[in-house]
């Protein structure tokens, strides 16, 4: 024999020094490279849940005026449904009947802002009136945007 182990290679224990740096420079490039678009996918999919859960508060508090009998049994009583910008700079959303609050009731994660404001009334036998019918939910930077309408005449909630 040549003196040669393993089939004629040379082994040698572990890496060496500028083997493991280009192994990091690579991992740290396809980590700077794929960052941004799972952050940005993140902010939409986040936008996109807080539109569809400001959504389903409407929808809850459209739900709740239909089943009211009043007081009485045969009296209506108005829910009115506000969505403000917080001073924070988040969403707050939250109902009211009479001067109690009750539920829905919440925040928007932080990183939603609302343009404008929405305030709308619902009673049993309307399905609801108000200044404005929609509402603008946007990220932070504006990159993306989801409107929610409601269609007062039908009672429909949509998210476009």
């Amino acid at each position: 024999m040549d003196g040669r182990k393993y089939g004629g290679c040379s082994r040698r224990p572990g890496f060496l020094l500028v083997e493991a740096l280009v192994i990091l420079l690579l991992v740290s490039l396809a980590g700077a490279i794929t960052f941004p678009a799972i952050r940005s996918w993140q902010e939409e999919k986040e936008l996109d849940m807080a539109a569809e859960t400001l959504a389903a508060a409407i929808r809850q508090v459209q739900v709740l005026s239909k089943n009211d009998t009043g007081r009485y049994g045969n009296t209506s009583n108005t829910y009115h449904f506000y969505c403000l910008p917080d001073t924070g700079g988040g969403v707050t959303y939250y109902t009211k009947r009479g001067v109690n609050r009750m539920e829905p009731e919440g925040k928007l994660p932080a990183s939603v802002r609302l343009s404008g404001k929405l305030e709308l009334s619902f009673r049993k036998d309307y399905a609801g009136e108000g200044d404005t019918y929609s509402a603008v939910l946007a990220t932070k930077d504006g990159k993306y945007r989801k409107q929610v309408t409601v269609a007062m005449y039908t009672g429909r909630v949509r998210v476009n």
